[in-house]
């Protein structure tokens, strides 16, 4: 884009100043909260810029997109939630949780991640299980908003920002029904993305209402009431992730206790967990449930989701042709991503183009009778960002991925990763930035 370039030159014509920025921003992210394990979140000096066009395109896709997934969890094989977890393949352990149903919505706050593209966007994946990064968003598009070259760059160019935790706060207050609820944003104490809860926490105490962060391993069950530092629970906002729960559950007994008994509202409920599997773009992408959405949604799903399956032996239809698809898969391999199905954090996923063909072939075979899933490499968006580091300034090529937030439907924000890693994930070492829009 012709304002990412401009921005980039604004940078480079002063070395000095952006060395200067650079340290300031560092700074002024660790006394921000901004922080990733500890130490202040990887960004770049330039912000991501879309198009007014692109971010309604992304914003609203990702919408429908959660929102269509969430309903056609509930209606795939007749409501059978035993059938559908035997079709993503969830762990026998998580099947247990997701079956128990407190209710709609299953999906109260999600993140989708992107590739924005000429042709519009293209959606990865989504995230409901514990999604981060709403407060990081907010906190760090305040902090660019300070930066000298953004300042002198938004003089001439007119850019917004839509920040998320306002309704967020919202959205949780709102699943309590309750106007004061009693809040805990429960997760490990020691998570990477405890500064993220942080800013969160703020948010909800600028809004009237008291929240803290509790560690799942140290909450009590007494008086029919989920406890937390000696005070009762309304609602969870659930950020620790169910396969982490589970694979600890002595330790954290009383707070599972808390939601098979609802003894208070948990954000998102455990059945978020179906919807938001990376197996769940197979049902959505396969002829076989096409029948589960309307006309206006299948060619929602054909224009922004790749094509996705679970690897297994069987024939399926790909670009209108019927194919065997483990030999297919083998044979494509440089059209293809392979990733475990319930994995999160960039953790193994084999980019065809970037993996031998020995070493796939391996990978393919050691899958079947796993829960993973293949898709349709789509052709990731690179952007030229300033980076500052070990005293140089570069201009690296990094590979973006768009994340849009979901907030129960309200108008919200978005984060952007950048890498040259094509596995862009923050927490397999790629950088964060604010996504601003581009307005005119």
């Amino acid at each position: 884009m012709e304002a990412a370039r401009e921005y980039n030159e604004r940078v480079a014509a002063d070395p000095g100043a952006a060395a200067e920025q650079a340290a300031w921003m560092a700074e002024r992210f660790g006394r921000a909260g901004l922080t990733f394990d500890g130490q202040p979140m990887r960004s770049f000096l330039r912000p991501h810029f879309m198009t007014r066009a692109q971010w309604d395109a992304l914003r609203d896709g990702a919408r429908r997109l959660i929102e269509l997934a969430a309903r056609v969890a509930r209606r795939a094989f007749d409501g059978d939630t035993a059938r559908l977890c035997a079709f993503l393949g969830t762990p026998a352990d998580e099947a247990e949780w997701v079956a128990l149903d407190p209710g709609p919505p299953d999906v109260v706050l999600s993140r989708v991640d992107a590739f924005v593209t000429p042709q519009g966007p293209r959606f990865i994946e989504i995230n409901s299980d514990a999604p981060a990064g709403f407060g990081y968003g907010d906190r760090m598009a305040a902090v660019f908003e300070e930066l000298a070259v953004f300042r002198a760059f938004a003089r001439t160019h007119r850019v917004s920002y839509r920040p998320s935790a306002p309704a967020l706060v919202e959205a949780v207050r709102g699943a309590a029904g309750s106007a004061a609820p009693r809040i805990a944003i429960v997760d490990w104490s020691d998570v990477r993305t405890r500064g993220d809860q942080e800013i969160l926490r703020e948010a909800f105490e600028r809004a009237g209402l008291r929240c803290l962060l509790a560690d799942p391993r140290h909450l009590e069950v007494s008086e029919g009431r989920l406890w937390a530092d000696a005070s009762p629970v309304d609602i969870v906002y659930r950020r620790g992730v169910l396969s982490e729960l589970l694979e600890r559950a002595d330790e954290v007994r009383p707070f599972m206790r808390a939601y098979r008994e609802r003894l208070a509202v948990f954000v998102n409920s455990f059945r978020c967990r179906l919807s938001e599997d990376k197996a769940f773009f197979a049902l959505l992408t396969d002829e076989a449930f096409a029948h589960l959405m309307t006309p206006d949604e299948r060619d929602l799903v054909a224009r922004t989701l790749p094509w996705t399956r679970r690897l297994e032996e069987r024939r399926t239809v790909r670009a209108g042709r019927e194919v065997d698809l483990v030999p297919h898969v083998v044979e494509q391999r440089e059209t293809l991503v392979l990733k475990p199905a319930h994995g999160y954090g960039g953790r193994s996923v084999y980019v065809g183009s970037d993996t031998s063909a020995s070493a796939w072939e391996d990978a393919v075979r050691a899958a079947l009778g796993e829960p993973w899933v293949v898709q349709e490499r789509v052709t990731i968006p690179e952007e030229a960002f300033p980076l500052h580091e070990a005293g140089q300034l570069t201009f690296p090529l990094l590979k973006v991925n768009a994340n849009p937030f979901y907030v129960a439907g309200a108008e919200v924000g978005a984060v952007t990763r950048a890498s040259r890693d094509p596995v862009i994930n923050v927490s397999a070492g790629g950088g964060s930035v604010p996504t601003f829009v581009l307005e005119g």
